[in-house]
């Protein structure tokens, strides 16, 4: 087996092993349910007169990679629609939502 076959199997674990413990919901993509890491920043703008969030989540690049812009997922009973789906290239994908 070659170092690189073996890094990537390194890597898928501890990919697993951080989602196991950190995942805080499940999104529901094309009828799966896929645990992710959700979060919902703010940020304001034009001192304070303006709030802007955008709702974004990561999750395994495996689960995720079929997730392109425009599609519907599912979190914490709410629709959103994908903005962006940003591989990160370290086995993960960041997708940044917007409200439907």
């Amino acid at each position: 087996m070659s170092a690189r076959a073996r890094f990537a199997e390194i890597e898928a674990m501890v990919d697993a092993g951080v989602l196991g413990h950190l995942a805080n919901a499940i999104a529901t993509v094309a009828g799966v349910d896929v645990p992710v890491i959700f979060d919902v920043p703010s940020a304001q703008s034009f001192d304070g007169q303006i709030d802007a969030s955008a709702p974004e989540c990561s999750g395994a690049a495996e689960l995720l990679a079929n997730v392109e812009r425009g599609d519907t997922i599912v979190l914490r009973g709410r629709s959103y629609e994908v903005v962006t789906a940003e591989p990160d290239g370290a086995g993960f994908i960041r997708l940044v939502l917007g409200s439907l």
